[in-house]
């Protein structure tokens, strides 16, 4: 139980689902950026990585008396690593306050029964110590 309040700190958040933070458009370009280092380190090793936009779009329908309305919410972008038989392996994202890299390592046990992914927490400005914890980062480069 302590090591999630102290990622909780370290991330900024007290138990909020990072996966869905809303953020503005500035938040969000500055994210890219920073995931585009990490992704370039993955991309030289030959691994498969993909960024993620995730929006959230609303429509209200307007009545007799009332106009029509949308509204749009966009949330923090990810990066997806893929092995090479196309399984996620991990999820990074970026802390909204302390820009700190989140690291979501897929776990899988016996008989390939799904676990929940592991979280690692490394500094702002480290892509390579976030790359090496992907699994196949630090093997030989094809």
């Amino acid at each position: 139980m302590q090591t999630h309040k102290l990622l909780d700190r370290m991330t900024g958040t007290t138990g909020v689902d990072l996966t869905r933070e809303r953020v503005s458009d500035r938040t969000a370009a500055e994210h890219h950026k920073i995931l585009a280092k990490l992704r370039g380190l993955l991309v030289k090793r030959g691994m498969h990585a993909r960024a993620v936009e995730w929006f959230k779009l609303t429509l209200q329908s307007g009545g007799l008396h009332r106009s029509s309305g949308w509204n749009l919410d966009r949330y923090a972008p990810e990066l997806l690593v893929f092995g090479p038989q196309g399984r996620r392996v991990a999820t990074i994202r970026i802390a909204a306050r302390s820009k700190a890299y989140i690291v979501d390592i897929a776990q899988v046990g016996e008989n390939n029964e799904i676990k929940p992914d592991e979280r690692y927490v490394i500094p702002p400005g480290y892509p390579a110590k976030a790359a090496a914890l992907i699994p196949g980062f630090l093997s030989e480069t094809p």
